[in-house]
């Protein structure tokens, strides 16, 4: 009997944005707890700046993950999963290193295989970071 000489790799997700990603989780749990107007998300929020919020704010709905109507904020349910992929979880894939590295494509496609409903967004927040297993 052999082996499979496959190979497979370790994708992770970072904050694209590493110093708004405190910023980006607390907007979208406070919009989810009903903080969904401006003076609202100040209020739930004072442990940000008005320009740190603004800025991040701008970010999420630049990404189309938050979306804002007649001055009321709603956040897409694509954030959970991008929520969770930047918070650590690990995706183990049968695929070799030089296969993502780059690959814009590949990389919506397996996010549209875990849900995520606007890969193009998700990616605009997030960095992946791929590791060859051993």
């Amino acid at each position: 009997m052999s082996t499979s000489n496959t190979a497979r790799i370790k994708l992770k997700f970072q904050w694209r944005k590493a110093h708004s990603k405190e910023c980006y989780v607390a907007i979208c749990d406070a919009v989810r707890l009903g903080y969904d107007t401006n003076e609202a998300l100040s209020a739930a929020l004072p442990q940000f700046s008005i320009n740190r919020l603004v800025l991040a704010l701008d970010h999420l709905l630049a990404a189309q993950m938050a979306h804002l109507n007649m001055d009321t904020l709603t956040v897409d349910n694509d954030m959970l999963i991008v929520e969770t992929l930047a918070a650590g979880q690990v995706l183990e894939l049968p695929l070799e290193a030089e296969q993502l590295v780059g690959n814009a494509p590949l990389l919506s496609e397996i996010l549209l295989g875990i849900g995520v409903q606007n890969p193009a967004g998700a990616l605009g927040l997030l960095k992946p970071k791929v590791e060859e297993m051993t």
